[in-house]
């Protein structure tokens, strides 16, 4: 019966399990690489205040709402599913900031400027305190122009702070924006050509830095401002459709169902503040941030970017200019979890298991915050708290301050703008004079460096030797420090791997455990090591809030960077919730339950500084 058996054809044998004509999943629908694009314009996490914010060390849920005697309260957030030994771990934490002379914060990869927002707005709130010198890296020229622009609508006091704030929401997230919206970018965009050829006289020239960048650099804002005006084409709809074609594919007219997988699985049960039918929008149509009764009917310009691609017909590379952001990571990570502690039990409340507000009015609560920190220093908070609150239909505190914001501002119907345009038509404008920065960047205490290019041989430059005394690391933009570290994508000398291939590591601990005799193996090699001052803290951000991978390669990457931290001599600030351990058999419903309650971001120490470079060594030629 055995030969029998093994005289039987293979392929009725694998027909027994698998019909190998079906389809590869690879043919349905994409992975989910191709979804988040090639440039990301929006960061995926929330903003912290590097100078030390409790923000940067919270685990568990981060959207958890409040309700009434905490009925719907999630019993699980109450029980820590780590381990509750901390193998030895040593806690560490980052040195004192220098009393004198600037904080340099380095900031590669955060796709906005969150961070640089919140930080500069607490420095505000606490005192003038020390100047804050903010390098913004980004490996995208169209990313970085969107930094100078949004620097400047937040320092417009030409507008009214809800103004400002409705502004940055619809060009930070929206490919729809209203037509003042367009009209602003168009008209800004001639000031940012003059800036980026020093010959502007706009505030902002004198905290924004281009030294770091080469001409050829500048010429390529020049060309991005230049897209920006309205009369460039960008039919960002039908670009973003294609894009959205060719991440469905066969499932495209069932899309509804990836988007409703995408956020019970990954969304709903970190941030439940982000409304369902707000998602299904932003995935259809990519306006995320709706205010007032206003038409979004404009392509946003600062949207279109540029990819490198292969040329059909001739075979030559060329470049591609369309729609590259991301289709399945919304842009409400950034503002729209996380508020004020004092306002949060209001903000989070739910009633009749749904959340009373929604994750835009969290973000316009918090960026109209920001704004607020940045002009008088004064945190904004809700008024106080009335009867009608508990009372169905449930009013509000939002809605009495918008009337109370709504009672300064003067309404201008689009006809009437549409005829003063009509009116000024063909006349040579005057110079335009604009008004002071905001406060907090008025003072001289901040300054922002824009840098481009390959980080690791920016970092490599003999100035930012021991230079920087805080740094954030973006999710999408780590692939240096792995290079750095000698663990990149096919390296031969990694030293966590295995050289027998059909070895299985049944538990992975952090490094720390794992291979103690590691730490700093790659300190005198490395330039991210060299770069930074002694005992700089590094936050390197986690993929806790990206819906396009499984939660075992979420937790899979939190290990890969502590092990690349742990080559370059980096201590790690929460090693039990930050790098939780890792089975080989863990099911993906057990990796989502760790994962989801790790921490948000991974919190690293620096070692001692590294000696300066000899006076002979061919880098400082």
């Amino acid at each position: 019966a055995r030969e029998r058996e093994s005289e039987r054809p293979r392929a009725a044998m694998a027909n027994l399990s698998i019909d190998r004509t079906l389809p590869k999943p690879q043919d349905i629908a994409s992975d989910g690489l191709d979804g988040i694009g090639f440039t990301h314009f929006w960061g995926n996490s929330p903003a912290l205040d590097l100078l030390g914010d409790p923000q940067a060390a919270a685990f568990g849920v981060a959207a958890m709402g409040v309700s009434p005697g905490q009925q719907y309260k999630d019993a699980s957030r109450d029980q820590d599913p780590f381990d509750a030994a901390d193998e030895g771990q040593q806690m560490v934490a980052p040195a004192a900031l220098p009393e004198e002379g600037p904080v340099n914060i380095l900031v590669a990869g955060a796709s906005d400027i969150r961070h640089l927002l919140k930080t500069v707005a607490r420095r505000r709130g606490g005192g003038k305190g020390p100047k804050l010198r903010f390098y913004l890296h980004e490996s995208s020229h169209e990313v970085l122009a969107r930094h100078i622009l949004f620097l400047q609508i937040i320092n417009n006091k030409a507008m009214p702070v809800r103004e400002r704030m409705e502004t940055f929401l619809s060009v930070y997230g929206n490919t729809l924006i209203r037509e003042r919206d367009s009209r602003y970018v168009n008209e800004i965009a001639d000031e940012f050509i003059e800036l980026i050829t020093d010959q502007s006289t706009h505030p902002l020239a004198g905290i924004v830095d281009l030294n770091g960048l080469k001409f050829k650099d500048r010429d390529v804002l020049q060309e991005i401002f230049r897209g920006w005006k309205t009369d460039v084409p960008f039919d960002i709809e039908a670009l973003r459709d294609q894009r959205a074609r060719g991440y469905y594919r066969e499932r495209y007219d069932y899309r509804k169902n990836m988007m409703d997988w995408d956020y019970n699985t990954h969304i709903k049960e970190k941030a439940g503040i982000i409304n369902w039918f707000h998602y299904k929008a932003f995935c259809f149509s990519g306006v995320a941030f709706e205010t007032r009764l206003a038409s979004y009917n404009m392509p946003n310009h600062t949207l279109a970017s540029y990819t490198a691609a292969m040329d059909r017909s001739k075979g030559t590379s060329v470049q591609v200019r369309g729609f590259w952001g991301d289709l399945i990571n919304s842009p409400y990570w950034a503002f729209s979890i996380m508020t004020n502690p004092v306002d949060r039990p209001r903000l989070f409340k739910i009633s009749g298991s749904q959340y009373r507000h929604t994750e835009t009015e969290i973000a316009e609560f918090n960026v109209e915050d920001l704004i607020g920190q940045l002009e008088t220093g004064e945190d904004l908070h809700l008024p106080a708290e009335r009867p009608e609150e508990h009372l169905f239909p449930y009013s509000s505190p939002l809605d009495a301050m918008q009337k109370a914001s709504d009672s300064h501002i003067e309404e201008v119907s689009e006809e009437q703008e549409n005829a003063e345009q009509q009116r000024t038509r063909g006349r040579r404008k005057p110079k335009k004079e604009w008004p002071p920065l905001a406060p907090a960047f008025a003072d001289g205490g901040v300054e922002v460096v824009l840098l481009s290019g390959e980080l690791r041989d920016v970092l490599k430059k003999p100035k930012y030797r021991g230079h920087f005394h805080r740094a954030f690391l973006g999710s999408i933009h780590i692939m240096p420090l792995f290079q750095d570290a000698g663990i990149a994508h096919g390296s031969t000398e990694d030293p966590f791997k295995s050289k027998d291939p059909t070895a299985i590591v049944r538990i992975r601990q952090a490094p720390r455990l794992d291979r103690p005799d590691l730490l700093g193996k790659q300190r005198e090699e490395s330039v991210f090591a060299a770069a930074m001052a002694e005992g700089a803290e590094v936050v390197a951000e986690t993929m806790k809030y990206q819906a396009h991978f499984d939660a075992l390669q979420r937790l899979a990457y939190r290990h890969r960077v502590a092990q690349a931290a742990h080559l370059l001599g980096w201590r790690c600030e929460d090693e039990r919730r930050g790098i939780p351990r890792m089975e080989h058999d863990m099911k993906e419903k057990k990796a989502q339950d760790v994962e989801r309650y790790a921490t948000d971001f991974l919190r690293f120490v620096t070692g001692p500084a590294l000696p300066p470079l000899p006076r002979n060594d061919p880098e400082l030629d």
